[in-house]
């Protein structure tokens, strides 16, 4: 394959990884793996460096620098925007939890103090996916 062929191949590559996973994040709700998009985007920029290694034209560099460029703030974004903050826990194990008002699946609300000493309460917390 052709280094313009090569270059045009990264382009596209990087930019429907780009709009593929802000499409599916906005209309379906669709997670999207971070392999998949990162693995996708590391790809397109080994294209790119091959394009770049067999001629260097303006395409092949710029190929390049946009596919790098996207790989470093997909990376970025995956591994240090999207992380979830340290914090410390409110509750100790072993100490009661203090008493809060939550709504069910029916929209009733509900206390923790409705249950205390009666019933034994579990906790879940989903967090989702991240």
């Amino acid at each position: 394959m052709s280094a313009p062929k090569l270059a045009a191949a990264a382009l596209a590559l990087s930019l429907g990884t780009v709009g593929a996973y802000a499409g599916l994040i906005a209309a379906l709700s669709f997670p999207l793996p971070p392999a998949w998009y990162l693995g996708a985007l590391g790809f397109a920029a080994a294209l790119a460096l091959a394009a770049v290694w067999r001629a260097r034209r303006w395409l092949t560099v710029s190929a390049f620098a946009v596919s790098a460029l996207l790989l470093v703030a997909a990376g970025l974004f995956n591994f240090v925007a999207m992380r979830v903050p340290e914090s410390r826990p409110l509750v100790a194990v072993g100490q009661p939890v203090p008493d809060f008002t939550l709504t069910d699946a029916a929209g009733r609300p509900v206390s923790l103090s409705d249950y205390r000493g009666k019933k034994p309460v579990v906790l879940v917390f989903y967090r989702g996916y991240w």
